[in-house]
């Protein structure tokens, strides 16, 4: 690991890796109060003597930057073009993803120890995002209670003549429901 003053770092135009406003506002604040980060990924720039190309971390300098420092702590790497662009392509999007469960259970590790206000702000999750990590950790509800054999619903089908439907039709208008609640209450099913 070296420092590296900032104004020797240049990031890579083709850099595709796109980072929202409130991920990099939350990167930045995280820099701030810790002054912890992965180190920057740079290789000696091509041309360019005493200056150093991001392959990784162009997020970090630009927080870096905005936070008014002067330099990153960086790992250099050597590489040519071609692994320059292949670890441009990989750097950025070798990541794994969370355990849901798992996530929920760090959060309210974190939510005990620091309380509830800061982790919206310190944390990648939006509020909304946070509550439903914390529902997964709820006790599921309570099973429904069984029904037997003989609740469960039946089809029952049946033709009719364009009058028979009509008729049908007639008498089923003097009840009340959906179309089976009143095909139930017009054969008298539920006496």
């Amino acid at each position: 690991m070296i420092e590296i003053p900032l104004e020797q770092l240049r990031p890579r135009p083709d850099n595709a890796n796109v980072m929202p406003e409130a991920l990099r506002n939350k990167l930045t604040a995280h820099i701030e109060r810790t002054d912890r980060y992965p180190h920057l990924i740079v290789r000696p720039m091509p041309g360019e003597r005493g200056a150093y190309e991001i392959l990784d971390g162009h997020h970090r300098a630009q927080a870096l930057r905005r936070l008014g420092r002067t330099s990153a702590r960086c790992q250099v790497w050597e590489a040519d073009d071609d692994e320059a662009l292949l670890l441009l392509a990989t750097l950025n999007r070798l990541q794994g993803r969370d355990d849901a469960l798992k996530r929920a259970h760090l959060l309210e590790a974190l939510r005990q120890r620091l309380g509830e206000q800061r982790l919206p702000e310190w944390l990648p999750e939006d509020t909304e995002r946070l509550e439903r990590l914390r529902q997964l950790r709820a006790s599921p509800p309570a099973p429904a209670p069984s029904i037997g054999a003989g609740e469960l619903p039946a089809a029952a089908t049946f033709f009719l003549t364009g009058r028979q439907a009509a008729r049908l039709d007639e008498r089923l208008a003097a009840f009340e429901g959906t179309r089976t609640q009143r095909l139930v209450a017009c054969l008298q099913l539920d006496s």
